[in-house]
């Protein structure tokens, strides 16, 4: 495990403050900063050999370029600020980049009939792919954050992608608890936030989803075991989160670049011990989650992180 120095201003060092932050507090300078990956972006419904559809927004260079995919937490979006930070970062140091917005997430819930799951690794590798093959204008990467970041390490795993993870949500079920049992506000983020995701899919698919007994819950693990129990072929929620741990033995010789802060109010630092050597892990003292925030209108710590790392990678 290496360090690297991230010391943030003493009024932006609370874990709280970088998260919040870098969630929803810089929307006006990431626009800004943002305007000339988004001006040239442009959709892309990426359908994967089952029928599955994601959609992605391709942002190419106008020379060939190296590429990177962005992946997005969980109930984010491709436009999330963290995302679009990084992204306008990438593209002014002359990336091209493609934003993936996973199944149900943004403005997909009518894509897909099958609801979202965390535990769907196949459709996400074949996105990347397909990105990779016919949206690429150049080497491909792929950088993850948060759930995003557990699905870019499950991309790396099975097609060997140059890959950077931010605060990886490595044990779900340990980040459901600390969710549930730290400071509420969290809690109430994410269960309003997927309480919304199930109106939109009910919106779109009448016929097939009633979602009146979640949405009188309050707790993303009630949540989350009402969804295993009506919508899943899973027996357990225990069953359903093995299928996307990453904690131990689990990425035996991937190689891949995890970055996560010591601070992160969602995910357990301890997550991070005992991975397999293969994996270059980067511990930072301060950045909440995600976030990484020096000053709000200039881009993160982590956005030129990715830039520079990729410039090596990818060159």
């Amino acid at each position: 495990m290496t360090e690297h120095q991230f010391l943030p201003p003493r009024a932006l060092r609370s874990p709280h403050v970088q998260t919040l932050l870098g969630s929803r507090g810089r929307g006006y300078w990431v626009a800004k900063r943002a305007a000339g990956l988004l001006a040239v972006s442009r959709q892309e419904i990426i359908t994967c050999s089952d029928g599955v559809k994601l959609e992605a927004w391709v942002s190419a260079q106008p020379d060939s370029a190296p590429t990177v995919v962005l992946i997005h937490g969980w109930l984010g979006h491709a436009d999330s600020g963290y995302v679009l930070s990084a992204g306008a970062e990438l593209w002014a140091q002359g990336f091209s980049v493609v934003r993936l917005n996973l199944r149900d997430h943004g403005d997909t819930a009518h894509l897909n009939q099958e609801l979202y799951n965390a535990a769907r690794t196949g459709e996400v590798v074949e996105a990347v792919t397909n990105i990779r093959n016919q949206h690429a204008t150049g080497n491909c990467g792929v950088a993850g954050f948060s759930l995003g970041g557990n699905f870019a390490l499950r991309v790396a795993r099975e097609l060997g992608i140059d890959t950077i993870a931010i605060c990886p949500a490595m044990n779900p079920a340990t980040t459901m608890q600390q969710i549930d049992l730290g400071w509420a506000g969290y809690r109430l983020f994410f269960v309003r936030k997927w309480q919304n995701a199930m109106r939109r899919k009910q919106l779109a698919y009448p016929d097939h989803y009633r979602f009146d007994k979640a949405l009188r819950l309050s707790t993303v693990s009630a949540m989350t075991d009402f969804f295993i129990r009506e919508y899943s072929d899973y027996a357990s929620t225990e069953e359903y989160f093995a299928a996307y741990t990453l904690t131990g033995s689990e990425l035996d010789e991937c190689q891949a670049s995890i970055v996560f802060s010591e601070d992160d109010p969602v995910i357990p630092a301890d997550n991070f011990r005992n991975l397999p050597g293969s994996l270059e892990v980067t511990a930072l003292r301060h950045g909440g989650h995600c976030a990484f925030i020096q000053t709000p209108w200039q881009p993160t710590w982590i956005d030129r992180f990715l830039a520079d790392r990729f410039t090596q990678l990818l060159a």
